[in-house]
């Protein structure tokens, strides 16, 4: 997407604390120029690996005096550092990772190597100003200005990214793959303080390491001698999808199929789709091998019926992010959901921004809006893969950040500033749109959920990347202290968690997605949205999450069900005498225990009733409850034996709520 200013007069930028006090703020004039030229060496990089890269500007016939210099802006992606957060910049410590300098041509010129921003901090969270206008957190841009003496045409100035000549272990690559993407370079001749951006920019490109994980997808439901597609993909170790070829084998993990017994993954793309075909009931899981690596997987169980089922599970990532966002990098969202991750629906959830300035763009605004809406568009293709029209509206109290979902086409956009929680539900159209909180047990303080639209708000995303809001607990493995998802978080002790939701009488259903920022949705340990839906269509979808036909999971494809005197999860039951209450789980790995919770008068709180340890990959049972009330509500949560990418693996069942 190319952004560009709007206005056609020179843009001064915000003054900047970091900067020396000798250094002037610049000012970025809309011409470009055609003198001299860039290049970067070396033109790529592995993503996540450290190593060195420079560029170079040589300086054209006109020179540069004293005082000027070249402002250097790499693709936000190559900013993307570890726990969400950009890379930090520093010219102060020789030794330390992302050591940048800068260097001319000509030994008796001092130059003066600035990073514009520059901070103390690991994890960079605040937002700068790109060379192209933009507010966002993944711009950094070096500055080497000449302190003295001048530079004559085809005289060099560089820029160092991971100066290694001290010692640093260097600059850290881009942690997504991406092809070529251009280096932004900006000129002053004069020394004026007045920059031009060059015209014609080098490129550098990230490409992915070795492989590292297998993912294998199927269907979470079949019928007998009826094939169905399964999925394998292949990612490195910061879940980029591989870009050389891999063989896999394939082998029954349980089950009776017919499949193919070798495949190999295509180099162009980093995945491989095949067919299946079950021939008995019963559930059936694969195991694929990559046999020189040593690597192995083992697929998520498919349960095979004898015929059609009425509603089927579908699997997806309802948050997530992408360059659009102010705090997002990245443009593969939909290939990645679909042919990597093998969601069946996904929905890009880019931050709402209403700009104080027009001439500084940043994040999802009404200038982005309709492209933002047509590249969702794009990528539907139902009944093969849905994508959901979303964007997130983040307020802070006592609202909270609120997901907005369209059932079809997309309504208004609006933003944090301009707009309320209760003024965004009056503009919405009830049936067509929903808005689900996230983070609450963290983020903002003083949350009331006593702000409530029935309609418009049915779900709730307990679980993301960021950690688990269920209820207050700072030791749970899925807590926000736990995450290392974002900065050092806490969890909120104040009445913001989906029991204190349910327990104020708000009829909500479980879901769970990923809030991640590097364009990689669908990851096996950030959360994943169960919908049982009757097809897998927009209206389906967004009908099974308004229906509440939803659970949740920290990203296994886990198959659960959950019912009450014969009524599903997320649903009402009418009970006259004790329940009876069924739960079936169909695990992705062996079940470490599964809970049976209640809430009723007189419990004080959720109260765990029944707790069993399976040892098993699949678990059973059926019971009633001789302690009910009417009017208790009741839900199930499990939890798997071994970790998922060091964070414990769990599912949420969906309430039932019951009346007399």
């Amino acid at each position: 997407m190319v952004r560009v200013l709007g206005v056609a007069i020179a843009v001064a930028l915000y003054s900047v604390t970091a900067f020396s006090h000798e250094v002037s703020n610049p000012v970025m004039l809309l011409e470009q120029t055609t003198e001299g030229h860039a290049e970067v060496y070396p033109q790529e990089g592995t993503a996540g690996q450290y190593g060195s890269w420079t560029v170079t500007y040589t300086i054209g016939k006109s020179g540069i005096a004293a005082g000027g210099g070249i402002r250097v802006q790499l693709p936000d992606e190559w900013h993307s550092g570890q726990r969400n957060s950009a890379n930090r910049l520093q010219t102060k410590e020789p030794l330390g990772n992302h050591y940048i300098t800068g260097s001319s041509s000509r030994h008796d010129v001092k130059t003066k190597t600035i990073v514009e921003s520059e901070a103390d901090d690991i994890l960079i969270k605040h937002e700068k100003v790109s060379l192209d206008g933009r507010t966002e957190r993944y711009v950094f841009v070096v500055r080497v200005l000449l302190e003295g003496g001048e530079l004559r045409e085809g005289d060099t100035l560089s820029v160092t990214y991971g100066d290694r000549s001290d010692g640093s272990a260097g600059y850290r690559a881009s942690a997504i793959s991406t092809g070529p993407l251009p280096i932004l370079i900006a000129v002053d001749n004069n020394g004026d303080d007045q920059f031009m951006r060059l015209k014609d920019t080098p490129e550098i490109t990230a490409r992915p390491g070795a492989a590292n994980e297998i993912w294998v997808t199927l269907p979470s439901q079949a019928v007998i001698g009826r094939s169905v597609q399964g999925l394998i993909a292949v990612v490195d170790q910061y879940s980029n999808a591989v870009d050389h070829a891999v063989q896999l084998q394939l082998a029954q993990h349980s089950g009776v199929a017919e499949f193919p017994s070798d495949l190999l993954i295509d180099p162009a793309t980093g995945f491989v789709r095949f067919d299946i075909t079950p021939q008995e009931s019963g559930v059936i899981r694969l195991r694929v091998r990559i046999g020189d690596l040593e690597l192995e997987a083992v697929s998520n169980p498919m349960r095979v019926a004898e015929t059609e089922s009425q509603a089927n599970i579908y699997w997806g990532d309802l948050h997530s992010h992408s360059h659009f966002s102010w705090d997002g990098v990245g443009r593969q969202n939909f290939e990645y959901a679909r042919n990597i991750a093998g969601l069946d629906f996904y929905a890009m959830t880019d931050h709402s921004f209403f700009p104080e300035s027009p001439t500084l763009l940043r994040g999802l605004s009404d200038a982005t809006w309709d492209q933002y809406v047509a590249l969702t568009e794009l990528h539907n293709d139902p009944p093969r893969f849905v994508t959901i029209q979303a964007y997130e509206c983040s307020f802070g109290a006592p609202y909270g950040h609120q997901n907005v979902y369209f059932r079809d086409k997309p309504g208004i956009l609006e933003f944090p500033g301009r707009t309320s929680l209760p003024e965004l539900w009056e503009r919405l159209q009830e049936g067509d749109a929903l808005t689900v909180p996230h983070h609450t047990g963290k983020f903002p303080k003083d949350l009331d959920f006593s702000i409530q639209n029935v309609e418009l708000r049915r779900n709730f995303e307990l679980y993301s990347g960021h950690g688990l809001s269920e209820t207050y607990n700072p030791s749970h493995p899925l807590a926000f202290e736990q995450s290392l998802f974002t900065w050092d978080s806490k969890s909120l002790k104040q009445p913001s968690n989906l029991q204190d939701a349910w327990t104020a009488g708000q009829l909500l259903s479980t879901i769970a997605s990923s809030d991640e920022h590097f364009s990689h949705p669908g990851q096996p340990q950030y959360g994943l949205a169960a919908v049982r839906a009757a097809d897998l269509t927009r209206n389906s979808v967004f009908q099974g999450l308004y229906d509440r036909h939803t659970y949740a999971t920290t990203g296994a494809r886990i198959i659960l069900a959950f019912s009450i005197d014969g009524t599903q999860m997320g649903q009402t039951v009418s009970v006259k005498t004790e329940p009876n209450i069924n739960i079936t789980v169909i695990g992705t790995d062996e079940i470490d225990w599964v809970e049976l919770l209640r809430y009723q008068d007189g419990d004080g709180s959720f109260q765990v009733i029944r707790r069993w340890q399976p040892d098993a990959w699949e678990f059973s049972v059926s019971l009633e409850d001789h302690e009910f009330k009417p009017g208790a509500m009741y839900y199930t949560r499990i939890k798997q034996k071994h970790r998922i990418r060091n964070r414990a693996v769990m599912a949420w069942s969906s309430p039932i709520w019951t009346t007399e």
